[in-house]
């Protein structure tokens, strides 16, 4: 019942951002078109298995501005090692197992580390393991060292 309260709150908030209209006839119009959108979500039974994306991106705005900070750290970093005239590139593989307990946690883990430049996650197997390719002995270090995993378990809910 939570997670429903939750979606329609959300649905009814963004509705209302996006219109831009405070009128009454409006409002009232936005609230019924959020209620019949959560119906149609209860009877597609929708929530039955996506609840935690939802509890995920109630908190994603704490996570983007950190996420962003890291792309930018990595972005110069290949820069970096692409403009260097020494041997600082050496592809690898690493196999990382993170601690995300939710299919949705794990994907926005295998998701970060490909939006980070020099990491690219190749396959997530059947034990959740990601495989991820990394571009230096750095970058690889920075997925092994697991400060996205510790963020994405945040984010998730769970204590790192």
């Amino acid at each position: 019942m939570k997670t429903i309260f939750i979606s329609f709150v959300s649905l009814y908030i963004l509705w209302e951002l996006l219109s831009g209209y405070f009128k009454t006839n409006l409002i009232v119009l936005g609230i019924i078109s959020c209620v019949f959108v959560t119906i149609l979500s209860i009877k597609l039974k929708i929530y039955s298995k996506q609840h935690e994306r939802i509890r995920l991106n109630l908190k994603l705005p704490l996570y983007i501005p950190w996420l962003l900070k890291e792309i930018i750290k990595s972005n110069l970093h290949v820069a970096r090692c692409i403009l260097s005239s020494n041997e600082s590139i050496q592809p690898q593989l690493v196999t990382i197992k993170p601690s995300q307990k939710t299919s949705a946690g794990i994907a926005v883990h295998a998701n970060s580390i490909t939006l980070t430049p020099g990491t690219v996650s190749i396959d997530i197997n059947d034990k959740n393991e990601i495989l991820v390719h990394a571009l230096t002995n750095d970058t690889a270090q920075g997925i092994i060292n697991g400060d996205i995993d510790k963020q994405v378990t945040k984010l998730e809910g769970n204590k790192p």
